[in-house]
């Protein structure tokens, strides 16, 4: 198991050299002037607040595992959960399912920390429906977008939430228990059911308010980015901007953290509204820098961090919380 963590770990270290290199091969000079222009201030903020983001997300991850009954030793579950951070670059995000290997250390079941992460992804594409939604107010150009999106995700909640589905797998799978294909229908059913329980309504609602805080946060660290670049959107319009672009990228699944796609519709967004293509790559390339390059760095280190402590890991007891 730690071979195959291992090479998702070289492959997420080769992406960010990648991309770094690309950023500084696109036109290093006007990158050096925008940093500067910036400041360390500016950088320290735009920075601050993409560690602002990860926070409410722990803290969401963390409500959903206390749902689910587990209480763990809060200095390693942050390390497991940005852990995930390193392998964000995978297509659809999937690789942030390594936490999963860490959480199976306390018992948590695959099914159970597999549903936590597809429910965080679900209410992170509401959350980022909602704040797309800004760019609406001024062009509708995307608006075919979010609704389709938007009706993905109602469907998903809708088939989710009905027990019927996870009833239906149970049932399948009990009718031929030897086979393998009724084992995955046995853990699917479990994942749906867990998935249920982290999507009552109150804790779908506090999901929705720490989604939209935290995704908000890095919409306006994106505000500060373009407003270093003397691009002046509006706070919202650059929230706007920045969450159709990571729509964007959601959308576009099979590529990795949406590479590519984001980068493309950011810049041509930012573009529209007047800025040059020069500043525009730059404003698409620092944001990402600081946004998603650096997640990865710092999910890298604990993963590095997690591995050091496994070896005098202690499984913590399982107890009983309210959902």
């Amino acid at each position: 198991m730690w071979a195959r963590r291992r090479t998702l770990i070289v492959i997420a270290a080769i992406g960010v050299a990648l991309y770094v290199a690309v950023a500084l091969a696109t036109d290093a000079s006007r990158l050096a002037s925008a940093l500067r222009q910036l400041g360390w201030m500016g950088i320290g903020s735009v920075l601050a607040l993409s560690v602002f983001n990860y926070l409410v997300r722990f803290r969401r991850w963390d409500l959903y595992l206390h749902a689910l009954g587990y209480r763990l030793p809060r200095r390693e579950l942050l390390g497991c959960y940005l852990s995930g951070f390193a392998f964000t670059v995978s297509p659809g995000r999937a690789g942030e399912g390594v936490r999963s290997f860490y959480l199976r250390e306390h018992a948590v079941t695959y099914a159970q920390s597999i549903a936590t992460l597809f429910v965080e992804r679900l209410l992170d594409l509401l959350a980022i429906i909602v704040l797309a939604s800004l760019v609406i107010l001024v062009s509708s150009s995307y608006s075919w977008l979010l609704i389709g999106m938007a009706a993905s995700a109602i469907v998903a909640l809708i088939v989710i939430c009905r027990p019927a589905l996870p009833d239906w797998l149970a049932h399948r799978s009990s009718l031929h228990p030897a086979r393998r294909s009724s084992r995955w229908l046995a853990a699917a059913a479990k994942l749906l059911h867990s998935s249920r329980t982290l999507l009552h309504p109150k804790l779908l609602l506090i999901g929705m308010l720490l989604g939209v805080l935290a995704w908000g946060a890095e919409g306006l660290g994106f505000d500060l980015v373009c407003r270093g670049l003397a691009l002046h959107l509006g706070t919202l319009q650059a929230i706007g901007i920045y969450a159709v672009a990571t729509l964007t990228g959601v959308a576009a699944v099979f590529l990795p953290a949406g590479i590519g796609g984001m980068e493309a519709v950011m810049t041509t967004l930012l573009v529209a509204r007047g800025a040059s293509v020069a500043d525009a790559l730059i404003a698409t390339l620092m944001c990402r820098l600081a946004t998603l390059w650096f997640a990865v760095i710092i999910g890298l280190a604990a993963t590095g961090f997690m591995e050091l402590l496994r070896p005098a890991g202690q499984s913590a007891p399982r107890t009983s919380s309210e959902s």
